[in-house]
This record gives C-alpha cells, structure tokens and sequence, in this order.
C-alpha cells in the first residue's frame, strides 16, 4: 500500500495530521506494508524568503483580519493541536517561504530519512522558532535527521529538487488537491484534513482489505 501525504511544513494542520497519521499507522496490522511518500504542497508559493513581523501580522495581512483576530484563529488551531498530545508555540513561529525545506525533504526522501525529516522541519517552525528559508538551519536539521552535511550544503546552496516540489504541485492539481493535509492512499482513496486517527485507522484498513488487482 502506498500513502502520498501533501502538506506544507508551514501548516499547523498538517503538523497535526502527521502525528494523527502515525498513531494509525502504528495501529495497523499490516503497517510494514506501508509505503509513505511525502508530496509538496505549498500554500503560499508566492511567500518572499524575508518576511516582517510575526505571525500574527502575516495572518492578519493575508486574510484582511486584526493581530487579536489572527491570535484568535491561532487558538482554535492550538486546541486542536493538544486533542493530538501535540505542542505549539505560535508566539515563536517565523513566516518563512517554505520551498527550500520541501527541496530538503525531498533529499531526505532520496535517502529514506523522510518522515524524520518531516517531524523536524515541523518542530522547527511551530516549536523553535527557526527560520526554515535560511540554509544554515536546513543543512542543521538534516544533519540532525542523518544526511550527511556535505550533501545537505550542496542541496542548500543549489536548486536540486526544485523539479520534483513543482512536480508534487502539478500532480495535487491532477488529483484535484487544494488543500492540506490530503493523504492519497493507492491513488484510488483520498482523506483530507487533521482527520482523528481512528479516520485514518479505517481509511489504510479499507484500502488494505481490497482485492489485490
């Protein structure tokens, strides 16, 4: 079986449904039979790589809404977060243009480090206020998920793996995707959202009890 999971590391919800995910997967009979692919999904392509103020002025910014309102919209989030025994620290969060951290997922992907990776890049930007457009960080954080450095820098200094965040993009718009986290099982059964994990539980048990072929 195989799980295409879309998100975007600057998504709270995907954070969330990576954590909801893997209580499924660890509740899964047949789970060594479980192949998982991480696909880029930016939702703001267009981000600069430097950006003012915190995240409360981006929010703000982007959905036409107060700092108390987007502080407000940040709240709902976090208690959703707890509901998966997950921390979230917003008050640290740095907006960043999230294209380079794909890049560097993907290279983890290549060297099979990628749901290490994933969990990472996530506590980077929603715990410890990095900033994920800056290289140094992202050459730091693959190192911390066993890449080795010298790779890590010449991936960080380049473009390698651009190709393959604008193939993800073009093949979510393919299946239809707008928004995250969508999990595609066999590209035949699609969740989207932080579904609770028993949701997902039964998505990989019915797409597991399908007739092979």
């Amino acid at each position: 079986m195989k799980v295409e999971i879309f998100s975007d590391i600057a998504c709270p919800f995907c954070y969330i449904g990576m954590v909801n995910f893997q209580n499924a997967l660890a509740a899964y009979d047949d789970r060594d039979s479980v192949e998982v692919t991480w696909r880029s999904f930016q939702l703001n392509p267009e981000m600069p790589a430097e950006t003012e103020g915190d995240i409360y002025d981006y929010l703000a910014g982007k959905f036409g809404v107060s700092r108390d309102e987007a502080r407000a919209m940040n709240d709902r989030v976090l208690a959703s977060a707890h509901g998966a025994n997950l921390e979230v620290d917003f008050d640290k969060v740095k907006p960043a243009n999230t294209f380079d951290a794909h890049r560097m997922l993907h290279l983890a992907a290549d060297k099979g480090n990628d749901d290490e990776m994933a969990r990472l890049l996530f506590d980077a930007y929603f715990n410890a206020g990095k900033d994920l457009s800056d290289p140094k960080v992202l050459v730091g954080l693959a190192v911390e998920a066993g890449i080795d450095r010298a790779t890590a820098g010449e991936v960080a200094a380049g473009g390698r793996f651009s190709d393959a965040v604008n193939e993800d993009r073009d093949l979510a718009s393919g299946f239809g995707i707008s928004a995250v986290p969508t999990f595609v099982i066999d590209r035949e059964l699609g969740v989207q959202g932080a579904q609770p994990p028993d949701v997902l539980l039964g998505a990989l048990t019915q797409a597991g009890s399908k007739p092979a072929g």
